[in-house]
């Protein structure tokens, strides 16, 4: 691997290399005010939920890095401690992008990007109403994580109340993943989206730990033949198949194409008898 030190390179530069590989990102659209009545919205990347009892949310805006300066939501969150985060899909992000617009701290960017606004229910600052999801919160604190440009801020919030879209929220209180469309940051110019082609499922047991990798035969763990992922997906049986642990297992690189297309169907018991057939 190659080794970087953010010592050796310019902040600017090291900045797209996290940029780039971590993602994707989720998206706040903050909207804020300031003591005056002013109102901004921005996109924040660096952004997550981090807890849930209570139920609190992050997102880091940083200092400009070449001027060392504050952008409008920090300076609005410092005066007034209030924030509405709302959650965009896909059908608007060209809208984000516009709010992500450096203007002037008395420019609203609801009218620069045409998003509407939306009266929220506790906080002062109003929710967007083309979102997916809506939190109110109140910041409970800013911690600045330095004092050079660049550096992140991290607003953390707690949620008073949330809104989201009709249809989006089923009867067990889960989010209908396929029907939100939502979006993700990358590096550069670059987001993704998530749809139907895009989504997979990674299987856990509720029930029992899986065997793990350390407990799989050396044929298996060491296997020239099968990816990362194939052998972890072995490794998560509770105990490997009709005790068929004392059989030989194959080397037949056949016989290895056919499980990995067994494994990609999620067959993985008969993955496994096809292995020491």
């Amino acid at each position: 691997m190659n080794r970087i030190s953010p010592s050796e390179i310019e902040p600017r530069l090291f900045y797209r290399l996290l940029s780039g590989i971590i993602g994707p990102r989720p998206i706040a659209l903050v909207s804020s005010s300031n003591l005056n009545g002013e109102i901004n919205l921005a996109p924040f990347s660096f952004f997550n939920v981090m807890s849930i009892q209570p139920p609190v949310l992050v997102f880091s805006p940083l200092t400009r890095l070449r001027t060392n300066t504050k952008k409008d939501t920090l300076n609005n969150v410092y005066e007034h401690k209030e924030v509405v985060i709302n959650i965009i899909g896909y059908d608007h992000v060209e809208q984000v992008s516009i709010a992500g617009n450096d203007y002037d701290s008395e420019v609203n960017e609801f009218i620069k990007s045409g998003f509407n606004e939306v009266s929220s229910d506790i906080v002062k600052p109003p929710r967007v109403k083309e979102a997916l999801a809506s939190f109110e919160c109140k910041v409970v604190s800013v911690l600045a994580l330095g004092d050079k440009g660049g550096a992140g801020n991290l607003v953390i919030c707690e949620v008073l109340t949330a809104h989201f879209k009709k249809g989006l929220v089923n009867d067990d209180f889960q989010i209908n993943i396929s029907d939100v469309n939502l979006v993700g940051r990358l590096g550069q110019d670059y987001y993704t989206k998530v749809n139907d082609n895009s989504l997979f499922q990674v299987e856990k047991s509720s029930s029992k730990l899986g065997l793990g990798w350390d407990k799989l035969p050396k044929e298996i763990s060491e296997s020239k033949y099968l990816t990362g992922n194939e052998i972890a997906k072995l490794s998560n049986v509770d105990e490997i198949p009709l005790k068929i642990s004392h059989k030989k297992i194959s080397t037949d690189p056949d016989v290895y194409e056919k499980v990995k297309k067994l494994i990609k169907q999620n067959l993985i018991v008969e993955a496994w008898k096809l292995l020491y057939s």
